[in-house]
């Protein structure tokens, strides 16, 4: 049986990108193309269209954010092609308000590192702990920290879970995979393999770090694992959390482990923070991070989110 015309096109496409949109002299030149030229390209089509090399990004405030990428980075794509604020927009401008008020931050889940970077960039006197356990994306995570120079930015390959000793991570077909998860049923995976597992309590007490002030963590659907380790940091350091909920996936649990602990839930929007009591994920994914806001710091979770109005 002879290739259809659909086939033809989807080999051309294939072909085109890889041999051309990824190669690594005319992707320079197809960019500058592409800027010139001022053509417009879709957010969907901004994940994909792949940038390669070293970028700096100009931030506000005169900062500047130095980014290395292989073209399968989706989040270095977006981020190149329509800016910072294209990429999840409403929680770094949120995550970056409560960095400046926090000593010691955790990036759970940090993928190639963007929270973890501008943390450290914006406020070199924090330390923050970036956590990414799939060996070639925590390869990036240093490069990207390497060119930074930053020194307040500490690394780890670990899976942060409920239980210390080594766990099953679930790698997707991607060179950069940005949703590969110890839970084994979250995506169709390619490979898996071992990799070290420790309970936020222990890596803390290892680590005898006074305080955490504040976590973003994005772990594909084991995110109340992560917390089902993390009683004693919950209890005693009431940290504020930015947390991915996926619809269907964690609300059930992630809500029974917070109300014990007297948490409030704010989904983070465009148009401010919505509570909402019980967790329920955006159906819709265009927002998918969660505020938990210890109650009696609410007064000052308000204060400190200025500019995002809480919506009740």
């Amino acid at each position: 049986m002879g290739i259809t015309s659909r086939g033809r096109r989807a080999k051309i496409r294939e072909v085109l990108k890889n041999e051309i949109f990824f190669n690594k002299y005319l992707n320079p030149v197809i960019r500058t193309i592409i800027k010139l030229l001022k053509i417009r390209i879709s957010d969907k089509m901004a994940y994909r269209l792949p940038a390669i090399g070293t970028f700096c990004y100009k931030l506000p405030e005169g900062k500047k954010l130095y980014f290395t990428a292989n073209g399968h980075d989706s989040i270095a794509n977006i981020i190149y092609w329509k800016g910072l604020g294209r990429f999840e927009g409403e929680t770094i401008d949120l995550f970056l308000k409560l960095a400046k008020k926090s000593r010691i931050i955790f990036d759970i889940g940090a993928n190639t590192g963007i929270f973890a970077l501008l943390s450290s960039i914006y406020y070199p006197d924090q330390t923050t702990y970036a956590f990414e356990p799939l060996p070639r994306v925590f390869d990036y995570l240093k490069k990207n920290m390497e060119i930074n120079n930053l020194h307040n930015l500490k690394i780890l390959p670990y899976a942060i879970s409920n239980y210390n000793g080594k766990i099953k991570l679930y790698v997707t077909n991607s060179p950069i995979p940005s949703n590969s998860s110890t839970l084994k049923e979250f995506r169709e995976f390619s490979e898996e393999i071992f990799v070290k597992a420790i309970t936020l309590d222990n890596f803390k007490t290892e680590k005898k770090l006074s305080k955490i002030d504040l976590i973003k963590i994005d772990t594909e659907a084991t995110e109340h694992l992560v917390f089902q380790g993390s009683k004693k940091v919950l209890k005693r350091d009431r940290p504020f959390i930015i947390c991915e909920v996926l619809k269907g996936r964690t609300e059930k649990e992630l809500h029974k482990i917070f109300n014990d602990y007297h948490y409030r839930y704010f989904l983070i929007t465009t148009e401010g923070l919505r509570e909402k009591n019980p967790i329920e994920g955006d159906g819709t994914y265009r927002f998918k991070n969660f505020l938990f806001v210890p109650s009696e710091k609410t007064n000052q979770a308000i204060s400190i989110s200025e500019g995002h109005k809480l919506v009740l």
